[in-house]
């Protein structure tokens, strides 16, 4: 196990706010108005851009693109970004719990939503436009909020434990993710979700980007959550006979799996398994292993070695093996501790479609 694999098991076992730990539904439930999302109303002169860094960032503090994956709740890649504790570039963590870090609002919105999944942080969703939405996560409250607020840009609402993440989400109804095969299965904020990064002032942003954990070889920094291609394996898949608007809550993550690319290198691809195939996870591929991008039905039967993204080296985990039977249908076997790919499909193959 690596540092940075002990650092990550050391805080979901502490129960620290990282990606172990899902901030709550996908979205709030009072959908209305012209965005198609909340009728609480947008402050008055509402825009939709951060003016204020909600956390004090600085060296040995890392922030990340969009695309995080950590089953089971994070299966799919992740709608937000984080604020981490800690410096994932140096693959160490700390057992050292870093201080609790003040978190202030990055722009003025009315509260839409909110809720306490457990223990003491919050999910707080803002409204700043009509069309522009915001959310923070894993947040201890320390200002008094209810639906219907208005909070100006730069008040300070909370704080977060100690060593904990804060997320940062943002959507905006004037862009629509179009990559996803059936949109239907996606929760309202991953069809229009955005790169914070991207909606902070210029200066600021100039701030931001150099902590951003993104390969020098990335196009971008932003990072992205749309990886479907019709008709081809990559992208994310769905248990047969879940029912569509089950796919993106709680129930859904545990049938899912996903064949998209990792975060910080998007030119690595991710195997992410939820549960139902296997044991939740997520597994790199042999570098010449054929890519999702390019398998179609004509590939037949697929073998794909399952490795640790992070302690390269080691046995594979197990093989995978993978079949479109059909443009929008898969057919998926994993057998655990397999270590060469002469398997075939027996009667433990599932079904995941579009």
């Amino acid at each position: 196990m690596t540092p940075r694999t002990l650092a990550l098991t050391l805080a979901c076992a502490v129960g620290l706010p990282l990606a172990c730990k899902d901030g709550g539904p996908s979205g709030p439930t009072n959908y209305d108005n012209a965005s198609g999302f909340s009728n609480v109303p947008a402050p008055p002169g509402g825009v939709a851009q951060f003016s204020v860094i909600p956390i004090a960032v600085m060296p040995g503090l890392t922030l990340t693109a969009l695309g995080n994956l950590n089953p089971p709740g994070h299966v799919l890649p992740t709608d937000h970004v984080y604020f981490y504790a800690w410096d994932l570039s140096a693959r160490v963590g700390t057992t050292t719990l870093a201080p609790e870090r003040d978190v202030v609002m990055p722009a003025t919105g009315t509260v839409t939503f909110m809720i306490q999944p457990g223990g003491t942080d919050w999910k707080v969703e803002f409204k700043a436009t009509e069309n522009f939405y915001f959310y923070l996560d894993h947040l201890v409250l320390t200002k008094t909020l209810k639906v219907g607020d208005i909070v100006t840009a730069g008040t300070l609402i909370g704080k977060t434990v100690a060593g904990g993440t804060l997320d940062l989400g943002a959507f905006d109804f004037t862009i629509t993710n179009t990559r996803f095969v059936n949109p239907a299965r996606l929760g309202m904020e991953s069809l229009h979700v955005v790169s914070p990064w991207t909606y902070f002032t210029p200066a600021l942003q100039a701030q931001l980007y150099p902590h951003v954990y993104r390969a020098p070889t990335a196009s971008d920094k932003d990072g992205r959550v749309d990886f479907d291609i019709a008709g081809h394996l990559v992208g994310d898949w769905f248990l047969l006979g879940m029912p569509v608007d089950s796919s993106s809550g709680p129930y859904g993550w545990t049938r899912t799996v996903a064949f998209v690319y990792d975060y910080y290198d998007p030119s690595k691809v991710r195997i992410s398994i939820g549960g139902t195939v296997a044991s939740a996870g997520v597994w790199a591929i042999d570098s010449t292993a054929t890519r999702p991008e390019n398998i179609t039905v004509a590939s037949g039967v697929v073998p794909y070695l399952l490795y640790s993204p992070f302690d390269a080296g080691f046995p594979p985990y197990g093989l995978m093996l993978v079949q479109m039977v059909t443009d929008t249908q898969i057919k998926v076997q994993v057998f655990v501790g397999a270590t060469t790919t002469n398997k075939v499909f027996d009667a433990g193959a599932i079904t995941f479609i579009r």
